[in-house]
């Protein structure tokens, strides 16, 4: 079964949600990492789409315009959803997309469509699973075997990114990033992929191991899940000479 991004969450948006609300700091670092190369600022606008329940807002400075918009309403009822038709949603100095391409189908042409609302001399920030890494094959594998909606991404290759051959001169960015996951103890990092994932029918002890083999780190106040993203960042109106 391979299904769009808004059949998926549809199903399962509501258990990320949850998973989300209730570890809202152990995905900080991911948010984080998009800014590297080029940061926000206050005063500066921001595009997060999609959305999902609106996580990204809460590791921006103060005084950042976020606006967020969601492909399905199956996060929650507070981030208004686009319709199929044209987005009327303006330009941004930033626009976000973290970890939600490789649900896509048409990637070039949703990248076209995001990098459309860029800000002259702003930047789309794109940040997803590196194909072929171990990340990917824990998604595709155990996830995929776990949860009701299964899981088959199309990850980002950094030597054939999906962009319309116009914008391929204006990436500025192609880099794989450690961005762990922080948790409280190794029961918070169960719940929270557990629900995040929507895994159901597996053992606490088969998604230990699973999550093993991305790598675990226990540290003195916590554990650290080793997740890594490939952070793409486009400067649509100012292609890189």
């Amino acid at each position: 079964m391979n299904l769009d991004y808004a059949d998926i969450f549809r199903v399962r948006g509501h258990l990320y949600h949850a998973a989300m609300r209730a570890a809202p700091a152990a995905r900080r670092l991911e948010f984080l990492r998009a800014f590297d190369r080029f940061a926000v600022s206050p005063g500066q606008s921001v595009l997060d789409l999609p959305a999902g329940g609106g996580y990204l807002k809460a590791h921006l400075p103060r005084g950042v315009d976020v606006t967020e918009r969601e492909l399905t309403p199956g996060f929650d009822a507070m981030t208004p959803v686009l319709g199929p038709g044209a987005w009327d949603l303006g330009r941004y100095d930033h626009v976000v997309c973290l970890a939600a391409l490789h649900h896509i189908d048409d990637q070039p042409g949703f990248v076209a469509r995001l990098a459309a609302h860029a800000a002259p001399s702003g930047t789309l920030h794109v940040a997803d699973v590196r194909a072929g890494s171990d990340i990917a094959r824990f998604l595709d594998g155990f996830v995929g075997r776990f949860n009701e909606t299964g899981h088959e991404g199309r990850y980002l290759d950094p030597d054939a990114l999906p962009l319309p051959p116009a914008m391929r001169r204006s990436v500025a960015r192609v880099e794989e990033v450690d961005c762990p996951w922080h948790f409280d103890d190794e029961g918070q990092m169960l719940a929270f992929c557990g629900a995040l994932f929507g895994l159901r029918g597996c053992s606490s002890s088969q998604l230990l191991d699973a999550l093993a083999r991305i790598g675990i780190e226990r540290q003195p106040h916590g554990v650290a899940l080793q997740w890594r993203l490939l952070y793409v960042d486009i400067r649509p109106c100012d292609p890189v000479p």
